[in-house]
C-alpha cells in the first residue's frame, strides 16, 4: 500500500510540474494551494522549490511555508529562498 501511495504522490508531483512549466505564471497563493495537495512533506518541498521560478510575486514566497507541517521543512524553504535572491 505504501508503494501505491508513493506512486500516487509522485504522479501528482509530475503532473503539477508539467502544469507549472506550461503556464509559467502562478501566484504564491496558487503555489501554496498546489503544495497542500501533496501528502509527503519532502515532495511538497520539491514542488515548492520547483515552482519558485514560475511565480509572479516572489517577494511573498515566504508565505508558501504555511503549507508545511514541520519546522525543518519551513526552514529548508527559507534557506532556499535566501540562496535564490
Amino acid at each position: 500500500i505504501l508503494s501505491r501511495r508513493f506512486f500516487q504522490v509522485k504522479f501528482k508531483l509530475t503532473l503539477a510540474k508539467q502544469i507549472i512549466r506550461s503556464k509559467k505564471c502562478f501566484s504564491v497563493f496558487q503555489v501554496t494551494e498546489m503544495v497542500k495537495l501533496i501528502s509527503f512533506e519532502d515532495t511538497r518541498l520539491e514542488l515548492a522549490k520547483f515552482a519558485y521560478d514560475f511565480t509572479t510575486d516572489r517577494e511573498n514566497y515566504y508565505k508558501v511555508a504555511d503549507a508545511f507541517s514541520f519546522s525543518r521543512t519551513k526552514e529548508e524553504l527559507m534557506k532556499f529562498l535566501e540562496s535564490n535572491r
